[in-house]
């Protein structure tokens, strides 16, 4: 099958790409003129076109031939930094397009639309005690990636039921790469002293004493609390998760005009990971109650289970156990630089 990825030098795009490329599918890859990491999707062995995902001459030209596309490009909050203007144009607009081109082909099969937990309110002041299904809580995102998500979901909702378009939508939990796992700053106790040192408030104060007293360099590790001594909880994904979605759902009549979360077969407990990590990494930990907003959340991952057999390849201990021994092979700190 012919298949177009935007956004094919991101972390996803690429190891999406070199994933498809392996079963023998044509991939070509839509980039920014210019990208430095366009080689990469050269030695994955998929085609590159360069354009800009505002322009809809650029785009249609790039879907030519398509049967199919994962639409992974935006302007993302970790890599701008973007103006209003610009998230608009490259995610709303650029959408549109895809969506547009898609329409016009008489060859594509299947869209398929990259979105983001981000959408949604995922941090109430006592978190969520239900697992969270897709249509569990409003999208109520106002930053501008957020929010020009949220608009991208209801653009292929409408063409989905006003067109007939197969297409779905794929809402990413916090995304890891291979290797990762050990990144992620909430893990580390630093992360919340550098957070909280500043602050005026009487509680706050108290928590950082406590940890100040508590720590005795990096890496440090934290159980992360509430204010009742509830360990946080937060749903992430791993790219190899990712992967396998997009190899069950491609082309799947059932996934059509559905929206899907996509996270990891498991939640990541606090006091659960951060002592196995720390029996791993032979690191201490301490448990700390935080006063500020608490990580208290995960998806329910019935839907896609049922539409289209999805089953997460990884636990987290794999994922723990993967990227201590790549740290170990002189693969990077795990000490936290900065909030």
């Amino acid at each position: 099958m012919r298949i177009l990825i935007t956004g094919i030098t991101g972390r996803v795009g690429a190891n999406v790409a070199k994933r498809f490329v392996d079963l023998g599918h044509e991939v070509t890859g839509f980039v920014v003129p210019g990208d430095p990491q366009s080689e990469k999707v050269a030695q994955v062995g998929a085609e590159v076109v360069e354009g800009d995902l505002a322009s809809s001459a650029d785009v249609m030209a790039a879907a030519d031939g398509a049967e199919a596309v994962f639409h992974l490009g935006a302007a993302f909050q970790a890599g701008g930094p973007f103006t209003p203007e610009q998230y608009f144009d490259i995610n709303v607009k650029g959408t549109f397009n895809v969506l547009e081109a898609a329409l016009e082909s008489d060859r594509i099969q299947h869209v398929i639309h990259t979105s983001t937990d981000g959408t949604m309110e995922k941090y109430p002041p006592d978190g969520i005690e239900e697992p969270i299904r897709e249509d569990s809580l409003p999208l109520a995102a106002t930053g501008w990636y957020g929010y020009t998500k949220v608009l991208t979901e209801h653009l292929v909702d409408r063409y989905v039921r006003a067109e007939a378009l197969p297409a779905t939508v794929f809402r990413f939990a916090n995304a890891w790469g291979a290797g990762e796992a050990l990144d992620f700053r909430q893990f580390h106790m630093r992360t919340f002293m550098d957070q909280l040192n500043e602050a005026a408030d009487p509680d706050c104060r108290v928590a950082y004493e406590a940890m100040a007293v508590a720590y005795n360099g990096d890496p440090h590790l934290i159980i992360a609390a509430d204010r009742n001594g509830r360990s946080w909880k937060k749903h992430f994904v791993e790219v190899r998760d990712i992967i396998h979605a997009y190899e069950n759902a491609l082309c799947n009549e059932a996934t059509f005009g559905k929206t899907y979360q996509i996270a990891s077969k498991e939640p990541f407990v606090w006091e659960v990971m951060i002592p196995y990590i720390a029996e791993k990494l032979g690191s201490p930990y301490t448990q700390v109650s935080l006063p500020i907003t608490p990580t208290y959340y995960e998806y329910d991952l019935t839907a896609a289970k049922r539409d289209f057999g999805y089953d997460p390849p990884l636990s987290l201990r794999d994922m723990i156990d993967e990227a201590i021994a790549h740290r170990r092979s002189g693969g990077g700190s795990i000490i936290p630089t900065s909030v």
